[in-house]
Parts: C-alpha cells; structure tokens; sequence
C-alpha cells in the first residue's frame, strides 16, 4: 500500500547540505571573481572594500543556497507521507495501534516545517545582517551563528526524523487492501480457517507479512469470470483475552470494523487446542463489539466422534440466533447471496463484473 523511502538521522541531512554548500561556494567565488573584475575595470576602488564586498556576495549566496537546501528536503519528506485526510479509515486506526499513530506522524512533520519556516526568517535577518557589515570579521562572525544555528535546528529536533523513520517502517509494512467486499474469517488460532478460505476460494490465496503475527495476514480472493469479487482476511491474534495487545487490537480492528460480514470458525473436536466454551466466549466478544453479521463454519466435521456430536447437540441452542454451515460449497453459495444483496443495494455498476 505503502511505499514511503527511508528516512535518515538528522545529522545526514545537515551533513549533506554543508558538503553541498561547500562545493556551490567554490563555484560563486569564481563567479563572484570574475564578476568583480569586470565590474571595476580600470577604475580604482578600495582593496579592502572590494574583498568586503566579494565576501559579502559570497556569504549571502551561501546561507541563500543553504536555505533552499532546507526548504527542498522537507518539502520532499512532507511529501512522502500521505494526506491522512483521504488514507481509508482502516489503515488510520492500524496506524494508530503503532508506536507512531497518525498524531504524532503530523506533529512530527510539522516540526519539520517549522524547522523549514525558521531557517527562511533567520536567512532573512542574516541577510540584512551581512548586508549592513561594515567589516569582514562582522561577516564571518553572522556566518558562523547563521551556521551554528542552522546546525541545532537539525540536531535538536532529531527524534521527529526517527519518528517518522518508525512510522515509514510500519506504514510500509501494512497489508494491500483491495476495495471489494470482504469478510473476515475469525476464530482461535488452528480451528481451520486457512483451510476453509482455501477450499471457498479455490486456493486463490495469498500471504502478507504485516505484522499481526509470525504467519502474517491470508488474504483469499473469490472470483467470478476471472474477476476477484469478494476479499476473504484471516486474521491470526483472536486469543480471546479481556486485554488486547498491539497484535490483537489490529486483529479485531480487522474482524470488528472493516469487514462486511464475519465468518467465524468453530472447532467441537477441540483439537485446535482451545475448549469450546472459550471458543464460545470469544465469538460472544465478537458479536459485542461489532454489528456485522457472523456466520457459523463448523470445521472437521468429518472427524467428528460420538462425544463431539453430543458436545454440538449441548451447545446449539447457544447458537441457533447464527446462521449455521458445515458445508464450504453451502457457505460460498450463502456469502455469495449476500454479496450480490449488497452490490445491487448500494453499487449497480458492480453488476457487470458478475455477468
């Protein structure tokens, strides 16, 4: 989604503009040489004023160079981050469970023009400064506090550039969301709900790594005369758990917010390695915290024994209020229905893509 180029310390940027500086200076004060000489010709000035002046002309080229310099760098990394404004509300609030949210990416750009808007005031003042200099010393003592300044301008505010270095490695790393219609895939880790995304998808699947967990983010795609219509997510970091981690927050933003509808994944073999009274407890958490509606897949049927259809028997009236399927081809069939429900609601133009 994200492409956003590495971002350096501060000291890298400040370093590059005095080595620039240095060799644009060594070009003007030829010019600035030559000029002079054609200017005076035979007449007889002041050696004194005239290196004044060719000093002056050369300083006020520098701290000029160096000010556009400034400007053109944070301009450039203002640039590189989106207008969060029009991001999608979905990678705002991924954003925002990093360690760099939203907040503090536009404070820290802000900073950085600030940095951009106090160079320019003081370029201006030391341009008045030089101007006025009576004497060379005068000049090189402005120089030398127009450069020392510039240099804690940079070195002060060194931590928003590692700011936004931190978010740039995070919003690089969020997952491409295609605008379809989507559902989540939900439930404990190991119940099946890769393998049902493959089975309704066809193995039309794809990983990518965001960091949700090790295994990253399944992304299934169900298609219809090769175009894909519906975007299937499995979110890995359901645990269940009265407090969230960053991981399981992103997770549930996924499952909870984003997604239209929400197929949630129940394992009564319990070989998944969580009981099914916590499998129950988390779809309840689920349901509480969104208004989309969830489906029930019952996973591994085909392994069910005896004790596991007596354990499904004792639980369905927990479950009759949820829209029950055993079957993935019964249940594409059944999310298909609600999609095109959907697309003919509210986007007729989509009708096409499944003619």
């Amino acid at each position: 989604m994200f492409k956003i180029p590495k971002i350096e310390n501060s000291k890298y940027y400040i370093d590059r503009i005095m080595n620039d500086m240095q060799h644009f200076a060594n070009k003007q004060r030829d010019e600035i040489q030559q000029r002079f000489e054609k200017s005076i010709g035979t007449k007889k000035k002041d050696p004194k004023q005239v290196n004044l002046d060719k000093r002056k002309d050369l300083e006020l080229e520098k701290i000029r160079f160096i000010n556009n310099q400034t400007s053109k760098h944070i301009k450039k990394l203002n640039k590189t981050f989106p207008d969060f404004r029009k991001v999608n509300d979905i990678y705002i609030k991924l954003i925002n469970t990093s360690e760099t949210p939203v907040k503090k990416i536009q404070d820290a750009l802000a900073r950085l023009l600030w940095i951009s808007n106090t160079i320019d005031e003081l370029t201006q003042n030391s341009e008045f400064k030089i101007k006025k200099a009576r004497t060379s010393e005068t000049v090189g003592f402005i120089m030398k506090k127009y450069l020392g300044r510039i240099n804690s301008y940079y070195t002060k505010n060194k931590e928003f550039y590692q700011t936004l270095n931190d978010a740039r490695k995070y919003m690089n790393q969020l997952p491409d969301f295609k605008d379809l219609y989507t559902i989540s895939i939900a439930g404990f880790p190991n119940v099946g709900k890769s393998t049902l995304m493959k089975k309704i998808t066809k193995s039309n699947v794809e990983i990518q790594n965001y960091p949700f967990t090790t295994k990253g983010l399944m992304f299934g795609y169900l298609k219809k005369n090769n175009e894909s219509i519906i975007q299937f997510i499995d979110t890995p970091g359901l645990l269940g758990r009265n407090k969230n981690n960053a991981i399981e927050e992103r997770a549930q933003i996924i499952v909870t917010q984003y997604c239209s509808e929400i197929i949630f994944v129940i394992d009564f073999t319990q070989s998944c390695g969580f009981e099914i009274d916590s499998q129950i407890k988390l779809l309840k958490k689920t349901q509480n915290q969104t208004d989309k509606p969830i489906i029930i897949y019952l996973s591994k049927t085909d392994i069910y024994n005896e004790e596991t259809k007596e354990l499904k028997k004792e639980y369905e009236n927990k479950l009759k209020k949820y829209k029950i399927f055993n079957e993935s081809e019964k249940l594409k069939d059944f999310v298909m229905d609600n999609y095109m429900k959907s697309i003919s609601k509210f986007d007729p133009r989509k009708i096409n893509l499944i003619k």
